[in-house]
């Protein structure tokens, strides 16, 4: 069986190819640049013809929340390129796995289910739901598709926002948190987003639409005392007020912080996903978040070896 896999030198593709190859899978890696797991060096926003059969294709290239471009570039990856990914799998009757966000609700009350109304905060939730619209589109052509719409994923080589806490850890400076911290959060482990591809390309799922939120390791607060214990930092954490939130995403707005206004409007609230329908597909989370942010650390400060204060 040949499985395309899309942004293969993405995080998520650095752990899902080599455990693809492993099981036996022939895998075609496309990306803009070259990697390691990368067979094609191609552009996606423009059209990909590929000779061999391909049985499945999973799609993780995408624009990211935090990366710095254009709205016009985030359509033109997210929507235009994933659109050029779906002809391809038509023309190679190929099953189709889109990796979406649960950035697609904005921040609702909890917990969020597939039903909880969309409403897209920023160019990259918009983008990836508009992908998920073309796949409908698709699915009426005849291409089977799932949509999965993952949480923030974490494992290590990681960072995003967290590299502010590693940061602030390594030099035992205080650790911003916006509101009380005792809201609760779900991450998903890399490796659980993994191992649910894998699942889905042998217990194929067309036309559903799902959601992928992990585990819930504890409040905010938990989280964060949990990495001070483990990087032995003398880190306090200082709570910052709600009622900043305004000034806060206009610095956001101008890259003077680290976060984007979707990230802000979720990180003081509660944001996890009831998992009724994950669980009716047998697939049950095996991996915990808080080792996945461990694991994170635990790199970064093998990375970047200072002298702490």
């Amino acid at each position: 069986m040949t499985i395309l896999v899309t942004g293969s030198s993405g995080f998520v593709a650095q752990s899902l190819v080599p455990k693809l190859e492993k099981l036996g899978f022939d895998v075609i890696g496309v990306d803009w640049k070259d990697s390691d797991h990368t067979k094609i060096v191609h552009d996606i926003t423009k059209s990909l013809e590929i000779k061999d059969d391909i049985d499945v294709v999973i799609h993780l290239a995408a624009r990211l929340e935090h990366e710095k471009c254009s709205k016009d570039e985030f359509f033109e990856t997210n929507v235009d390129g994933t659109e050029q990914i779906l002809n391809l799998a038509r023309s190679k009757n190929a099953y189709f796995i889109y990796v979406s966000t649960t950035a697609v609700y904005g921040s609702p009350n909890c917990p969020i289910t597939e039903n909880t109304p969309i409403d897209p905060n920023g160019a990259y939730a918009l983008t990836k739901w508009n992908g998920e619209k073309i796949c409908k589109k698709y699915e009426h052509s005849g291409v089977e598709s799932t949509i999965i719409r993952s949480g923030p994923i974490l494992g290590q080589g990681r960072l995003g926002i967290y590299e502010i806490i590693f940061k602030n850890l390594q030099k035992n400076s205080s650790i911003p948190i916006l509101g009380n911290g005792e809201n609760k959060l779900s991450f998903v482990h890399v490796e659980d987003l993994v191992d649910f591809l894998i699942y889905l390309q042998k217990n194929k799922k067309p036309g559903l639409t799902i959601n992928f939120g992990g585990k819930i390791p504890g409040s905010v607060n938990q989280i964060y005392q949990e990495l001070i214990m483990h990087s032995e930092s003398r880190s306090k954490i200082t709570h910052i007020p709600v009622k900043l939130i305004g000034l806060l995403k206009l610095f956001a707005k101008f890259k003077i912080i680290p976060v984007t206004s979707w990230h802000l409007s979720v990180m003081h609230k509660d944001n996890y996903y009831d998992n009724e329908l994950l669980f009716s597909t047998g697939y049950k989370y095996k991996y915990e978040p808080i080792n996945a942010l461990k694991e994170m650390l635990d790199n970064y400060k093998q990375n970047n070896k200072t002298r702490k204060n």
